[in-house]
């Protein structure tokens, strides 16, 4: 190595230590914030989130059961200390219990004809289990389907019926929307939805009399 670069090279190592010299409180004051911030995402993963979803499991349970004793109105709103279905949602709505709340809400709300409101937990709710989610989908269309919005309504059928394809929720949301097509006068679409249950699923009792229905559109 020359002089010339060595004190460059010199000078370069100079310069880092002067720039460090001059910012080191700035160093050390993100070091504690990177510390800070990591043992803030530890104590959140372990500790705090793990509390949050048991007391929203909990929650959940005394609602559910009022659920399954065919309590809905408890079951929606609580009483007293024990939390309904909306409370649940509302306040653990980061949770999977809220987000199963959410779909309770929506299925109460549907059964008391209270279409708008439950159609907008629907949408909150999240379900993994793919044939779950093929039906939450295919309740939201319910919804539309009962305000009349049959067009939104085959629309998220079909959603529902391209969710997972199979046996059990495929055949029954290309129905709804074959029939939702229908309503609103989508009379193509409402074909290309029955022929695919004639073609793919002719056994499924849906399947069944879908001749009668496609020969009845076509003849509109």
């Amino acid at each position: 190595m020359s002089t010339e670069e060595q004190s460059t090279e010199n000078k370069g190592i100079e310069s880092i230590s002067a720039f460090y010299d001059q910012n080191k409180n700035n160093f050390f004051i993100a070091g504690i914030a990177l510390i800070l911030v990591a043992g803030g995402i530890y104590y959140y993963n372990s500790f705090y989130k793990p509390g949050v979803e048991m007391d929203a499991n909990n929650a959940l349970y005394k609602a559910e059961r009022a659920f399954n004793q065919d309590s809905l109105d408890l079951a929606l709103n609580g009483a007293g200390e024990t939390m309904g279905m909306m409370d649940v949602a509302g306040e653990y709505s980061s949770t999977a219990a809220g987000s199963q709340a959410a779909y309770y809400a929506g299925v109460i709300l549907l059964e008391q004809g209270k279409f708008e409101e439950a159609l907008e937990y629907l949408e909150d709710a999240d379900m993994n289990d793919e044939l779950m989610a093929a039906q939450l989908i295919t309740l939201q269309g319910d919804c539309y389907s009962e305000l009349e919005k049959y067009e939104d309504a085959a629309d998220t059928y079909m959603k529902a019926a391209n969710k997972r394809t199979n046996d059990l929720t495929t055949p029954y949301a290309l129905l709804k929307a074959g029939i939702a097509y229908e309503e609103a006068g989508s009379y193509d679409d409402a074909v290309d939805a029955f022929e695919r249950i004639q073609k793919d699923y002719s056994n499924s009792p849906q399947g069944q009399k879908i001749e009668t229905r496609i020969a009845r559109v076509e003849a509109r």
